[in-house]
């Protein structure tokens, strides 16, 4: 199978990104603790940096500084270096015939903490102490704790709000909308330019994510319907991928972008939704645009129905289109359900040898021996001033030791050993 870019526009992309990395702008002048991309690896200040993190979605949430300190103190001593978390949360305050996008209830419970407001189609940026005032302190305790954050910038799920709340407030009909209406899109760089420029200047930021997980459709029943045909593909999604990402690096030029995405490919003739690129994804083509610094990549097979073998072969190819284009591939998100939630909410069970420490244990060793860094899903810690951080199935606790050893602490010990030596 070919991909679908062809082979001479995927060969000039690929040289592009050889020659001409943009991890290479202002790297001559780019301030001491900002990482950046050189060749197939990240770097800091001139040094290797493989890393293994977590995600943390809801540090701005919780809305108490001294819980998101222990949570970052705890993983630092893990041996975890960056943190993934969100830096949005918009809320639509204008009645919408249908109510979508239907967000609340998300899994870290009720927050005073909200970034964006709309009404009337108008968006208001909430600058105060329950808004960017809260991840202000977020982003301090990094500096102060040493953590690196991603800062993913809006969600393409209903959770938090997201992508649907910019269409359905400026008209939009469909989810894709937001990739390529123009007001709609205006609205989303209004929101980018607040956020970036406000911690640009943080040697705390790892990166810029334009979204979590952006896909040319949603849920069906909590987010707008995808658009009618071929009208939403990896031609739009990887223009608004370059256009976003310029965006970004023309207001922050130290940090690196990348664009959220699970990794989708787009081989011509594929089945498999995952390889024919079925909600505009098209790894090879996103990872060479110049304005990207590296790609990101997810792994759920309990929600995707996907085996085990599946799966390793799925880290395996993002491991080789690495090796090919010579950019660091981040494997961002991996989760394996635990056993009582999977059957409950799948009916569903595994062998008896494919227990979580054992299938994300072989997840990490390929991930590795790719030397890709690796963030799974997600960050749980016990004894904060609320109890235990939000468990939605995937939650690997830092204090249930049978699980936290191996997959937490183990790992960090063998991705640092492994950065030593590169």
């Amino acid at each position: 199978m070919k991909f679908s870019t062809g082979a001479a526009a995927l060969a000039l992309l690929a040289t592009q990104a050889i020659a001409s990395p943009t991890s290479g702008k202002g790297q001559s002048k780019r301030p001491k603790g900002f990482p950046y991309a050189d060749g197939e690896h990240f770097k800091l200040d001139g040094q290797p940096f493989l890393f293994t993190g977590s995600n943390a979605y809801w540090l701005p949430f919780i809305n108490s500084p001294p819980d998101v300190k222990i949570a970052m103190e705890t993983a630092v001593k893990a041996g975890q270096k960056v943190i993934r978390t969100w830096a949005f949360n918009d809320k639509n305050t204008t009645f919408v015939p249908g109510g979508l996008p239907q967000y609340g209830g998300e899994g870290a419970g009720a927050s005073p903490v909200y970034f964006q407001s709309w009404k009337d189609g108008k968006a208001t940026i909430n600058y105060g102490a329950n808004g960017l005032q809260a991840m202000d302190k977020v982003v301090k305790l990094a500096e102060e704790t040493g953590v690196k954050l991603i800062m993913a910038l809006t969600n393409n799920w209903a959770d938090y709000g997201g992508m649907d709340v910019y269409t359905v407030n400026l008209g939009g009909k469909y989810h894709d909308d937001f990739y390529h209406v123009p007001k709609i899109v205006n609205a989303f760089k209004k929101y980018v330019k607040a956020v970036v420029s406000r911690y640009k200047d943080s040697p705390a930021i790892f990166a810029w994510e334009l979204a979590n997980e952006p896909r040319c459709k949603a849920d069906g029943v909590r987010n707008l319907p995808r658009s009618a045909g071929t009208n939403c593909s990896y031609v739009m999604m990887d223009a608004w991928i370059a256009e976003m990402g310029a965006y970004v690096k023309d207001i922050d030029e130290h940090h690196m972008v990348t664009w959220g995405g699970e990794g989708e490919f787009f081989y011509e003739g594929a089945e498999d939704w995952a390889y024919a690129g079925s909600d505009g994804g098209n790894f090879y083509a996103e990872l060479a645009l110049d304005e990207m610094d590296f790609g990101t990549f997810h792994l759920y097979p309990d929600w995707w129905t996907k085996t085990i073998e599946w799966s390793n072969q799925w880290i395996i190819d993002h491991g080789k289109a690495q090796k090919k284009l010579k950019k660091p591939v981040l494997f961002e998100e991996y989760g394996f359900l635990n056993p009582a939630d999977r059957l409950a909410w799948l009916n569903r069970t595994m062998a008896a040898n494919e227990t979580r420490v054992a299938v994300m244990s072989e997840w990490q060793r390929l991930s590795l021996k790719y030397e890709m860094s690796d963030m799974y899903w997600q960050f749980g810690l016990c004894g904060l001033s609320f109890g235990c951080s939000t468990n939605d199935g995937f939650t690997i606790y830092v204090n249930n030791t049978e699980e936290s050893t191996p997959l937490i602490y183990e790992h960090a010990k063998k991705v640092n050993a492994a950065n030593r030596k590169l």
